[in-house]
């Protein structure tokens, strides 16, 4: 205990100098633990660092691995922000705007449906179910519109970030102050609500909640995921995997930001400041949890986690051995988004509105597309599994398909990402982190 703590102050004593000159140097001579954590150490530097105020520079010269067909495209009368998602119903999107105006198009022919101007602006949604859309407002109501743009209630719920949640007969509604209700979406009366503990420093988060077997699951400040049954408002369960650290409130602000991610037996979350850990979804037992924070979020594809850094750096994270398969450090600073899975393909947005498709394999970037000079709006996989509809914050979107038929990947291409952000260190033994001892748990010294 007393070896680790001096080790701790030791090094951050030296990242802090920026005396860590010497560390690649002593990687040249190590094995993958190290090595990953050699990259924990630059993305924990990187949080506070100059990567935010100059982000990594796209290579000019960048030639797409596959064909990208624009199919159509076109803007909105008025933009979003982005903790609003656009939601579909057959060729029919629906698209919230910040200043309070819901519009419905068809996306076959580009044209307006109708528009339903809120005397509000809207700061949670779009949720959809049945024939019903439910969204939050800036003055703290629930707002339930049908499909065709006319209001059929409305309630008092508080300040919202995250979007609502509906299944069944019930909306769920999470707010800033730690609440949870849950509202028939006949009429809006309440069926249940839970309070957890206020929070000294609530964090305006977007992380939306999750349901499975009549369970919802949501994060929580300081670093905590929570399971409450969504029939009666129940606790089930209350898990801290995250605990917050340092002497000030903003210090010690480590919040579950993101959506949790549920598997069959497993729920894994991630901290804005702290783990990622995977929780047993009966009891919240932690199974596992390492050092890696992330605000945007994780998913879970196949035995992979895929994790966007606070930095911009992306993981893929082997979901049974916590060990790190690849990192993706060439979008560092470029505020990136949470990832999708869209064709096999990992999608992420940057700040100045590029998509970028990764193969998930190995974390290469295969193609890119600039779709607006603003941020992007979570992508839309639409109803047919093949059309992408990108909506940015000023409201311009596209609508576009890929073609994999043409992109055959080629061993002597697929160096794996690790090696390929190391700053052009050789004779790395890239693949022996998945075998030896992991050791970043007992080296647990970063924000």
């Amino acid at each position: 205990m007393i070896l680790q703590k001096l080790l701790r102050l030791k090094l951050i004593q030296l990242a802090r100098t920026k005396l860590i000159f010497f560390i690649p140097f002593f990687l040249l001579s190590c094995f993958g633990p190290v090595k990953e954590l050699k990259y924990q150490i630059e993305d924990s530097m990187d949080d506070s660092s100059s990567f935010s105020q100059n982000p990594i520079p796209l290579d000019d010269d960048f030639i797409n691995s596959i064909q990208i067909e624009l199919k159509t495209d076109g803007s909105f009368s008025n933009g979003s922000q982005r903790n609003l998602e656009a939601v579909s119903i057959d060729e029919n999107i629906f698209y919230p705007s910040a200043n309070g105006k819901v519009i419905s198009f068809n996306i076959n022919n580009n044209k307006e449906n109708w528009d339903y101007i809120h005397s509000s602006q809207i700061t949670a949604g779009l949720e959809v179910l049945d024939l019903n859309l439910f969204f939050v407002d800036y003055d703290g109501f629930l707002i339930c519109l049908n499909l065709s743009g006319v209001i059929e209630w409305k309630t008092f719920v508080g300040e919202v970030f995250t979007k609502p949640f509906a299944i069944n007969n019930s909306v769920i509604i999470k707010t800033t102050n730690n609440k949870f209700f849950s509202f028939n979406t006949m009429d809006g009366s309440v069926n249940w609500y839970y309070q957890l503990p206020l929070s000294p420093l609530p964090v305006r988060s977007w992380g939306e909640i999750s349901y499975s077997d009549e369970i919802i699951y949501s994060g929580a400040s300081s670093g905590k995921v929570i399971a409450i049954n969504y029939l009666n408002g129940l606790l089930m369960w209350e898990t801290t995997y995250s605990p917050a650290s340092g002497n000030s409130e903003i210090e010690r602000s480590n919040d579950t930001t993101s959506k949790v991610i549920i598997d069959e037996y497993i729920v894994y979350a991630v901290s804005s400041k702290g783990n990622i850990a995977a929780l047993s979804k009966k009891d919240g037992k932690i199974l596992w949890k390492r050092p890696l924070s992330s605000f945007e979020g994780l998913i879970l594809e196949n035995n992979n986690l895929f994790v966007t850094h606070n930095t911009g750096s992306i993981y893929c994270i082997d979901k049974n051995s916590q060990k790190v398969l690849w990192r993706n450090a060439e979008l560092l600073g470029r505020d990136v988004s949470r990832a999708i899975i869209y064709q096999n393909l990992l999608v992420v947005s940057d700040y100045e509105g590029y998509i970028h498709f990764l193969d998930q394999t190995n974390g290469n970037i295969l193609a890119r597309i600039k779709v607006s000079s603003d941020l992007i709006l979570k992508p839309l996989i639409l109803n047919n599994k093949q059309d992408l509809l990108l909506i940015s914050l000023n409201g311009e979107y596209q609508l576009i398909s890929i073609n994999l038929e043409k992109y055959s990947r080629n061993p002597a291409q697929t160096d794996n990402v690790l090696q390929k952000n190391d700053l052009n260190e050789e004779n790395v033994d890239i693949n022996s982190s998945r075998n030896d001892e992991n050791i970043l748990d007992k080296l647990i010294f970063w924000d």
